[in-house]
């Protein structure tokens, strides 16, 4: 098969001519060494501002191809095309042919204009065509060959036969121009990876949280390349364990994970340790929810144990969560009540790797822990405030598990490079545990408070300074290592604070500024943070819990501490400059 970018169609996708060439390059042997890229959207046009590539084919040895896909009943009246689909709707529109060769040339001027004129990769030879899959096409015209359509009967009577006349069609008709070359022109496996390095970011896009969760903020962030890799990679293992701090994208590849194996077919147990993180993912995948089952563990196992009679006192005991329920939940799985998963994806492994979750999960996936399909992200180094085993215990069991492959992240891809280097900074790290490769920002702020008066008024004309600034409520979220009713944010006058007790209530119309403990916070994130309650910054608990909570912030960071801790504040600033 070939490698597809994206490696699914998307539920959008309403050509069902579309979804037909994509099974095609999917299944058929001969596409095994192709890279093909489906709706590769133009931002430069050479005839519109916007263009769109149904596929963009990539041979080794032959050149890149775009392929214009019409389904359903085409005809032409008058040099205006009419294509009707299968409801009977007509969509009227300038010839496909020059459709597809225009955004050849689009496609051909992007790469002059990354590459620079005379780079090889501008003599690549390109060409085009069109599919019709539903129909039989055999309207002649001085404006293409009958060798570049792609119709019912060709698909029939063999695709790969039509591809390599396609081929060999291109090379005979451009063999005799100056800039062909046999070297440069029929690109090898290594050049055309190469090239598709820069086209897919044009096309393979992933929402940020603030698209996701409201649709008022448009801006696009694209997946770093080490992400790429690290999804492409994942595919090829049954199994495999990913680490990475805070802000490297680890939820974000989860999620897209479990959307692939649920393209797939697949069912998908997707689960976390924080209730809100568990919350936020479920609405991402909301239109797979028939395949894909998201909850935080304990929420699920909560849910899946009503109904079952069992002693209902244990639930005021400690371990309730931690060993009674996975062992009455392993029981149901092992005798079959419940029905298995084809796929596990835990997101923030380093809270749920114990030996009763782990026995559990191995009764609910399908070939078991040892020979099953998961795989586990999580952050072993500062992000382990709940973990009740050291990070080497917790590898040491995962080992004990079976077989697994292992993958790195490093680029952070949330912060700012101010509150990357500045989270590093206060919560203890040598150097970053990741790499900063992103956008400049605002510095981050700090302010010392003398008493709890002091602070709620130092808190105060933050926020007052903040609004001042046109900045929307729900771009700010207020965490504390404390309690709210323990925080300085309980009862500030002038504002109405509130603690987030789910995720709807983040959102463009709220009338009130959100609190949430650093701990229920872990896995979050927002433009702006505001930390308060920092009376602590040696102890390791309080080294993690400022790696967690400043890591939440993606632009603007606050953060309010203690005046007896200025010294030690200074001490870090000492190292820093050094």
């Amino acid at each position: 098969m070939a490698k597809l970018l994206p490696p699914y169609i998307d539920k959008s996708c309403k050509s069902t001519g579309e979804k037909m060439l994509f099974e095609i390059f999917k299944n058929s042997p001969f596409t095994k060494d192709w890279i093909v890229l489906h709706s590769l959207n133009l931002s430069q046009h050479t005839v519109r501002l916007y263009g769109e590539i149904d596929f963009l084919i990539l041979i080794p040895g032959g050149g890149i191809y775009v392929m214009e896909v019409k389904g359903g009943d085409v005809k032409c009246i008058d040099g205006v095309w009419h294509f009707i689909d299968r409801y009977g709707n007509v969509n009227k529109n300038k010839s496909p042919f020059n459709q597809a060769r225009d955004a050849m040339f689009s496609l051909r001027s992007a790469i002059e204009k990354e590459f620079g004129k005379g780079h090889k990769f501008t003599k690549i030879l390109s060409g085009f065509l069109c599919a019709f899959p539903h129909i039989t096409f055999d309207k002649h015209s001085v404006e293409y060959e009958s060798w570049q359509i792609l119709d019912k009967d060709s698909i029939q009577s063999g695709t790969e036969s039509f591809f390599k006349n396609l081929v060999q069609q291109f090379i005979k008709k451009h063999k005799g121009q100056r800039w062909f070359s046999e070297k440069d022109s029929l690109p090898d496996a290594n050049d055309l990876n190469s090239l598709c390095d820069f086209l897919r970011g044009d096309f393979e896009r992933v929402r940020t949280v603030k698209e996701r969760l409201a649709e008022f903020d448009k801006e696009v962030k694209k997946y770093t390349e080490e992400q790429y890799r690290i999804l492409d990679s994942i595919q090829l293992n049954d199994r495999s364990v990913t680490q990475g701090s805070a802000g490297t994208g680890k939820t974000m590849i989860a999620l897209e994970s479990a959307v692939r194996a649920a393209a797939e077919g697949k069912t998908v147990f997707l689960t976390c340790y924080n209730r809100l993180i568990g919350e936020w993912m479920q609405k991402q995948v909301e239109e797979w929810k028939d395949k894909i089952t998201v909850s935080s563990l304990h929420s699920f196992l909560f849910k899946q144990s009503k109904g079952f009679n069992y002693d209902k006192s244990q639930s005021s005991k400690q371990d309730f969560y931690s060993k009674y329920l996975p062992i009455l939940l392993k029981d149901i799985y092992q005798k079959g009540i419940s029905q298995k998963f084809d796929k596990l994806i835990i997101d923030e492994g380093q809270d749920l790797i114990r030996e009763e979750y782990l026995s559990l999960f191995d009764s609910m996936v399908t070939g078991g822990f040892t020979n099953g399909n998961w795989e586990i992200y999580g952050d072993f180094e500062r992000q382990a405030i709940y973990a009740q085993l050291s990070k080497k215990e917790m590898i040491d069991l995962l080992k004990s598990s079976g077989q697994y492959s292992n993958f790195l992240l490093k680029i952070n891809c949330r912060n700012t490079k101010q509150i990357g280097e500045e989270t590093s900074l206060i919560s203890g790290f040598e150097k970053p545990p990741f790499l900063l490769e992103h956008l400049e920002g605002v510095p981050v702020e700090y302010i010392f408070y003398t008493d709890e008066a002091h602070h709620k008024t130092l808190l105060v004309q933050q926020l007052q300074k903040l609004s001042s600034s046109k900045l929307p409520l729900n771009e700010l979220v207020i965490i504390s290592p404390r309690k709210f009713e323990s925080s300085c944010s309980d009862s500030v006058p002038g504002f109405t604070i509130r603690e987030i007790k789910n995720n709807n209530e983040i959102c463009p119309a709220q009338t009130f500024y959100g609190f949430a403990t650093v701990q229920s916070y872990k896995g979050m994130e927002s433009n702006y943070i505001l930390i308060t309650d920092i009376e602590d910054l040696s102890s390791e608990i309080a080294k993690s819990l400022l790696y967690v909570g400043m890591s939440r912030a993606r632009y603007g960071l606050i953060l309010f501490i203690a005046e007896t801790m200025r010294n030690e504040y200074r001490e870090l600033l000492k190292r820093k400059l050094n």
